[in-house]
């Protein structure tokens, strides 16, 4: 019974009503809260309440099902008593404790501010504060030991809530939904809705929409994606694209990406006669940043995917819900495949949004350095979030140019290739180390990128050359990559006479390969045995390094 006049809130059936969950729903007061029988006010921050709140979700974490946790109404007499701990804080907190970052919303109760947090069932074993396994046994948490735990995930081997049939239907599939799957895949022109649905996997034989399904094709509910428009980074917001609540995600992904094109403006690239537009971030890059977002984020939270444009630096940002899925790291998302939900990934393929294969960040990584920007950045925040920057501007000319002419063509869109090249853009020569760094992978792939790179040619040289142990652009490259505009971010900077350049090139080389003879610092810059010999001799009476041998064996080496 609830008792509002005094201030309770014990029964479950209203509990339901605040969480609309119908699982495992336990209430919880802000511990430190109470003192001497005085309620005192609450703050944003409260450490002494974070490890009961994290036991309390780390124990259903572990039940099958998840469950729900109301914090700032009492358990045992259901008083409610609010709580101001922020949201954000606590998710953190929560998630450096356990390792867990459950969704939390922010509910009124009788105008009392609460929380609840929902907590998702975990695909690992989850040990709460004090280092113990529990899950809830009716109304309390209970040992429960590994084995028993492993048996029942066992039995749910394959369990993916995505694949499972939802009660949505065929009617409440949105035709807009419906037009753009046509669009993007002529094959489905001539198939009804029911056959496009069945065909894709998202509508089972009994007419009911898979949960993955009802997200991509029937009304959302919120809005999943938002964008926000600032002419500088921490600046002024001049505009706000939030798509319509009651449009499916496929609708809500077309239209932000609609909003983008508008913002991300092109570059005009004269080639000949022709006057070609570049945008300022490849849009195919764009599109697969929003795309990982939707399809990797964490949908057991309800904040929006934030999308960021940054006008003065032609930036974008993309922060999803959610850390990294199991197994992805920002050390390995370049060369790792993993998916949060493997039903929504493979309907994502379906209609023809992704690869089979998975190729988005690589695609992400080829495009941007195709046009001279740096690769993308991925990695995981605090909330948890994984934030993806691509950074644009205006192309980099003898970059397209580069690219335009490597032959075969088809390694022009190998991402392989691309980031050998980014490698050597920043730096004179790559070791086979650097070049599994780069591709975050081990060793046999970066001699399988580098002997590709080998037999790949620009203007009839070879994209590579080795040279002491390492690799070096080819000379038609260097020859194109001097044309750039001599700027702080000009590809190849070190093939200059600059006495500062010629002086970091030449510290690089002794410190990861060893000592350096005057033929290595022409080779390495593409200067004359002269400018090289003046360099070597002002670190040699600097002091930076000292002779070994004589006359045209002599190397020099660091000086300690």
């Amino acid at each position: 019974m609830c008792d509002f006049g005094a201030h309770t809130y014990s029964a479950k059936e209203s509990w339901r009503n605040i969480t609309g969950s119908t699982q495992s729903i336990r209430t919880a007061a802000e511990s430190g809260r109470i003192v001497k029988g005085l309620l005192e006010p609450g703050r944003f921050e409260n450490l002494a309440a974070l490890d009961p709140i994290a036991e309390e979700v780390a124990c259903m974490a572990n039940t099958p099902g998840g469950g729900a946790l109301i914090v700032g109404i009492e358990d045992k007499a259901g008083r409610i008593i609010g709580t101001e701990l922020d949201l954000d804080w606590l998710r953190q907190g929560i998630y450096s404790r356990i390792d867990v970052a459950p969704d939390i919303v922010e509910k009124r109760v009788q105008g009392q501010r609460v929380l609840v947090i929902y907590v998702a069932p975990a695909a690992e074993p989850v040990e709460d504060t004090g280092n113990r396994l529990r899950w809830r046994v009716g109304d309390s948490c209970k040992p429960v030991d590994r084995s028993e735990w492993w048996e029942y995930q066992r039995a749910q081997a394959g369990f993916d809530p995505m694949a499972q049939v939802n009660t949505a239907t065929l009617a409440d599939v949105r035709p807009g939904a419906m037009a753009l799957a046509r669009k993007w895949d002529p094959a489905f022109a001539e198939l009804t809705d029911q056959e496009l649905l069945h065909g894709i996997g998202a509508l089972d034989t009994q007419g009911f929409l898979s949960l993955a399904g009802k997200l991509l094709f029937s009304s959302a509910g919120s809005a999943v994606i938002e964008l926000s428009i600032f002419d500088v980074h921490g600046g002024q917001v001049l505009n706000r694209v939030v798509p319509e609540p009651d449009k499916s995600c496929l609708e809500q992904l077309e239209h932000i990406e609609q909003a983008l094109n508008v913002v991300n403006k092109n570059n005009t690239v004269v080639e000949g006669f022709a006057h070609k537009p570049v945008p300022e971030i490849p849009r195919s890059a764009v599109r697969e940043a929003m795309l990982n977002a939707m399809i990797h984020r964490d949908w057991n939270r309800s904040e929006a995917i934030d999308v960021r444009w940054v006008e003065l630096d032609s930036t974008l940002i993309v922060r999803s819900p959610g850390g990294f899925p199991p197994a992805i790291t920002a050390n390995n998302v370049l060369s790792n495949r993993s998916a949060r939900y493997p039903a929504l990934a493979e309907l994502y393929r379906a209609v023809g949004l992704v690869d089979k294969q998975g190729v988005g960040v690589d695609r992400m990584y080829q495009s941007m350095i195709a046009l001279g920007h740096r690769p993308p950045t991925i990695e995981e925040i605090a909330g948890p979030f994984v934030e993806t920057t691509l950074v644009g501007g205006r192309p980099v000319l003898p970059v397209l140019e580069l690219m335009s002419r490597i032959v075969p063509e088809a390694r022009q869109e190998d991402y392989r290739i691309a980031i050998v090249l980014y490698l050597l853009f920043q730096r004179s020569f790559v070791s086979a180390d650097e070049v599994a760094r780069g591709l975050q992978s081990g060793s046999e792939s970066a001699h399988n990128a580098l002997e590709a790179a080998r037999q790949t040619t620009v203007l009839g040289d070879p994209l590579v050359v080795p040279h002491g142990g390492v690799w070096l652009l080819g000379e038609s490259c260097r020859n194109i990559l001097r044309k750039a505009d001599p700027t702080p971010f000009a590809p190849a900077r070190y093939l200059s006479t600059d006495q500062d350049e010629l002086h970091k090139t030449a510290v690089l080389w002794l410190w990861e390969v060893g000592d350096l003879a005057t033929s290595d610092l022409m080779a390495l810059a593409g200067i004359s045995r002269g400018t090289a010999k003046a360099c070597i001799d002002a670190m040699a009476e600097a002091g930076t390094v000292g002779p070994i041998g004589n006359g045209r064996s002599r190397r020099y080496r660091l000086v300690d």
